[in-house]
């Protein structure tokens, strides 16, 4: 899953009590940052493929 986030300078105190919210809801793989685009600065966020669940019936 990926999610962005969008602000100006102005609100970067919400985009970073909305990243800090979301950090223990999900095990976030990557975060990172950027200001390419001006004046919006962006939060990135991506999680990990999820793994096939293992049975343990069928390892041993």
């Amino acid at each position: 899953m990926k999610v962005t986030i969008s602000h100006t300078i102005e609100e970067r105190e919400e985009a970073d009590a909305v990243l800090s919210a979301l950090r223990p809801l999900l095990a976030w793989g990557k975060v990172r940052k950027s200001n390419r685009h001006a004046p919006f600065l962006h939060i990135y966020l991506a999680t990990k493929k999820p793994g096939k669940p293992r049975n343990s019936k069928e390892n041993t």
